[in-house]
């Protein structure tokens, strides 16, 4: 069977679909979620559009060899 994922926008959504669920006695899982990582498309075309702002205006930032090696954790 597929699968569905779903993210609520709010505690009151997340119990909702939750009691949902239960009353329907649909097997379901709640991962924790990393907020940076999740967003919905619209959210996610934006995020890339601020950088590239950021870019065209001159706001970056340069690691070191070190740095870059640490931060990739090599």
């Amino acid at each position: 069977m597929e699968s569905i994922t779903v993210y609520p926008k709010n505690a009151k959504q997340k119990s909702l679909l939750k009691s949902l669920l239960e009353e329907m006695k649909i097997q379901f899982d709640i991962a924790p979620s990393n907020e940076e990582t999740l967003l919905n498309e619209e959210a996610y075309f934006a995020k890339i559009d601020r950088s590239v702002a950021q870019i065209e205006s001159g706001k970056t930032k340069r690691l070191s060899k070190e740095n870059q090696k640490e931060f990739l954790g090599l």
